[in-house]
């Protein structure tokens, strides 16, 4: 039985060698899009679940309100943890991440700056259990100056010796023991390091106890019965006990008093497992991902896979006139409806083994592309995991049943009697709006991603060509400059001495990475008018190298020494502020307590630009100028057009005479603020790539509809042309029918779309506003799309010999 069914159904394949050829590679394609999602959708879902107890470890979030400003942030204080551990009988363990820099790390010869350099308290592998390859977890990091590596770190400093109990050197300074040796952390963890140093070798780590000053990325572990909400209950105890007191004493008044402004202070959880898609907090240890996206790219990826699917049934019904007579006969012969429907299955469950075999070619063959675009290292592990084989198994047997069973009922129903005497096949009304409403719906999904796609496209072009208030453009960027301590003045000042060197300046921060902010309160205003003030320490070139207007005042001056004492502000900080005539007057930095507190007199006013992306409403921000000694790691090198790399050539000689051994990395300003919009950029790629693919397959579907209609009015089209028709006004009169399911499909698109989208654009506080030339422009995409698809088919009816149409008919 079963070598009969596939002996017929490679017969009729053959004999129907284009039809199979169109159905297999359209099914192919949609399932290779959407195993492609798939991956992706399973890679942004699994962060963070490889720990032991994932599911048990939170992280400790702050959140608030002082003033205008309210915030939300990922780190908390220092003596948050471990009084929780205390306190919270729910509470089993708890551990502090922070990072210091970027230390330059020495052994012997080799000298590499470290930028994903973390520090730890000891009780780290007590929340986080990790595969230690050499050393023991409960001692790692006990000891002050000791260190922790991953096997590639190692394996990068000392080759094939024995890491442990070796010494290691920080910025020419510090040494530290090797105590251990780890596993990589995978990519699916929402931070990474290549250092844990133990955090007890900072003083002052080991007995903090500010309860408003936030540094620490804290993660507690609780026990199973406990809850997220029932810890939480407890938090607002937690903070009148301990942080109320101290906020009263910084402010100098009674916190009851700010409450009754609405500002508030408190804390909150966040499930490890939900940090990377569900995170967007300020201080984040690293870029998170989007639960909006992995939502968009799930609905895509089975939007692709029903157009193929779609297709299939379109196809199957449109050829089923030239086997109505296979029918009739197997009837005739004795086959039942069951057995034919068996046969039907048989040849479409066939077709899709094809076709997944032929999506798993061009899965493997795309699969870099895709990771390189996603920003991901994806693989298909077809026989480590046990899963996968079965599931694609099951995957083809699904798809196969979804879309040849309609054709398969469809194809058993025709009557013997009638088919044989040629009379006609009549599919019926409703088979003619299903298949219809079939090929709205696939357009419907095209219109609405390629809308989608033109808009993400649009707003990204917003983003990068909006003036910003400051010059990104011929920025040299001198990467990893710790190392060069207090001799990064004279590094600085030789390579201003270059003539294509416009200027040169260091900082704390740059724009498009993390300012701090602090409370700040106008010297003026009464005690409780408290504000939150962005803030970043520069030297007095930064102006100048990045272009900042200037709207009152001035910028510092290294020479005029009590510019230490000095803040330049921007127009937000000076709305927010309320300051009338703001130069000369004096704004208090907030310290543990208002004699601890640090004034600083305004002498400039910057125009507002944007320092953070346009995903935020620019913030009230000051500058504040390095005092004697000082200095930060962010080097910026303002170049002349004229000569780029030599240039560059010029620096980097300069660089290896103060920094010796350390390696010279540099980047271009402009590229590295982009990445800002890294993940926008990668959907919008994305999105581009699988519109047009959802485009292509569904013209495969009304190239479908059109086969069925052309070959249902052969009989009509030979009597229009033996009436005098021509041939364009017979394409037009074709054309007509799928024109109208055309427009109607962006009649229903139209609205999902800018549902969508709006939403999506609610992420950016700049944004494009949605042009009604967009929709028209996808109309007349589709409508020509559709166009040149049937007329493929309509114009080969329509070229037709009359004779030859009505002598078969």
């Amino acid at each position: 039985m079963f070598k009969n069914l596939m002996k017929t159904t490679f017969r009729n394949l053959i004999k129907q060698k284009g039809y199979a050829i169109i159905n297999i590679t359209g099914l192919a394609i949609g399932i290779a899009c959407c195993v492609l999602i798939l991956l992706y959708v399973q890679d942004e879902l699994s962060y963070d679940k490889h720990f032991e107890n994932a599911d048990r470890i939170y992280r400790i979030g702050m959140k608030g309100k002082l003033g205008d400003n309210n915030f939300e942030m990922a780190v908390s204080p220092g003596p948050a943890g471990y009084t929780l551990q205390k306190e919270f009988p729910e509470v089993v363990a708890a551990t502090r991440i922070r990072t210091f820099g970027y230390p330059v790390m020495r052994y012997k010869d080799k000298a590499f700056s470290e930028e994903k350099f973390m520090w730890a308290d000891s009780t780290y592998f007590d929340v986080f259990a990790v595969n230690f390859i050499q050393g023991d977890p409960n001692s790692a990091l006990s000891r002050p100056e000791s260190v922790v590596l991953t096997q590639s770190t190692a394996r990068k400093y000392f080759g094939d010796e024995d890491p442990m109990g070796k010494i290691i050197n920080a910025d020419r300074n510090r040494d530290y023991l090797v105590t251990g040796v780890i596993e990589d952390p995978p990519a699916t963890t929402h931070f990474h390091y290549d250092f844990l140093g133990s955090l007890s070798t900072y003083n002052f780590t080991r007995n903090d106890n500010r309860w408003i000053s936030n540094n620490y990325y804290t993660y507690i572990m609780l026990n199973e019965s406990a809850t997220m909400a029932g810890v939480e209950d407890k938090f607002e105890a937690l903070i009148t006990k301990y942080a109320v007191p101290q906020i009263e004493q910084a402010v100098g008044v009674p916190y009851s008093q700010l409450q009754e402004q609405g500002a508030y202070y408190g804390m909150f959880l966040q499930k490890m497992t939900d940090i990377h898609l569900h995170s967007d907090l300020d201080n984040e240890a690293q870029p998170n991902g989007s639960a909006a996206y992995v939502y968009i790219f799930s609905v895509i990826a089975l939007a692709i896979l029903a157009i193929a699917g779609i297709n299939f049934m379109n196809l199957a019904t449109a050829r089923s006139i030239k086997r109505a007579k296979e029918v009739g006969v197997r009837k005739t012969l004795g086959s039942s409806r069951g057995q034919l429907i068996r046969q039907f299955l048989a040849e479409t469950l066939f077709l899709t083994s094809l076709a997944v075999m032929l999506a798993l070619i061009l899965v493997e063959v795309l699969l870099p592309l895709f990771n390189n675009l996603a920003g991901k290292q994806m693989q298909i592990h077809y026989f480590d995991n046990f899963i996968t084989l079965p599931a694609l198994f099951v995957f083809t047997l699904l798809v196969g049943l979804a879309s040849g069973i309609y054709p398969a009922f469809f194809l058993s129903s025709f009557q013997p009697v009638k088919v044989l005497k040629s009379s006609g096949i009549s599919t019926g009304g409703g088979a003619s709006i299903l298949r219809s409403g079939l090929v709205i719906f696939q357009f419907v999904i095209s219109i609405v991603l390629f809308i989608g796609t033109f808009i993400v496209h649009s707003q990204l072009s917003f983003v990068q060509d909006k003036k910003l208030g400051f010059n990104k453009e011929q920025i040299v960027l001198v990467k990893k400059t710790d190392d060069l301590s207090t001799g990064i003045w004279q590094f600085m000042d030789e390579l201003r001495s270059h003539s294509d060197i416009v200027s040169v300046s260091n900082s704390n921060s740059l724009p498009g990475l993390t300012f701090s902010n602090n409370v700040h309160k106008s010297a003026d205003a009464p005690s409780n008018e408290n504000h939150i003030l962005w803030e970043t320490h520069l030297d007095d070139q930064f102006a100048q190298t990045f272009e900042i207007e200037m709207v009152a005042g001035r910028f510092f001056d290294r020479s005029r020494p009590l510019d230490t004492a000095a803040v330049v502000i921007n127009e937000a900080a000076v709305r927010l502020f309320g300051l009338v005539d703001p130069i000369g007057k004096e704004i208090i930095s907030m310290g543990s307590t208002p004699e601890n507190s640090t004034t600083y007199h305004v002498i400039g006013v910057m125009k507002d630009f944007h320092f953070e992306s346009l995903h935020q409403k620019i913030r009230p921000l000051g500058f504040k100028m390095y005092r004697r000694n000082w200095f930060g790691r962010n080097i910026a090198v303002r170049v002349a057009g004229g000569n780029i790399p030599a240039t560059l050539a010029h620096i980097e000689s300069t660089w290896k005479k103060y920094a010796e051994d350390q390696a010279f990395e540099y980047s271009f300003f402009d590229d590295d603020f982009a990445e800002l919009y890294a993940a926008e950029q990668r959907t919008g790629n994305l999105m581009t790539i699988f519109s047009g693919l959802a485009i292509m397959v569904a013209c495969l579907g009304l190239l479908g509809l059109a086969s069925f209609t052309t070959e249902q009015r052969t009989k009509e089209i030979g009597i229009r042309k033996t009436l005098g028709a021509s041939v364009p006004r017979i394409v037009g009169l074709l054309f007509k029918e799928f024109a109208k399911w055309v427009l109607l499909a962006n009649i229903v698109a139209w609205p999902a779309a800018y549902f969508l989208m709006n939403g999506w654009l609610q992420n950016f506080a700049y944004r494009v506003d949605i042009s009604i030339i967009t929709f028209i422009a996808a109309s007349v995409l589709t409508l020509f799309v559709a166009f040149v698809t049937v007329s493929y088919q309509t114009v080969s009816a329509a070229l037709t010999n009359p004779v030859d149409a009505l002598r078969n008919e």
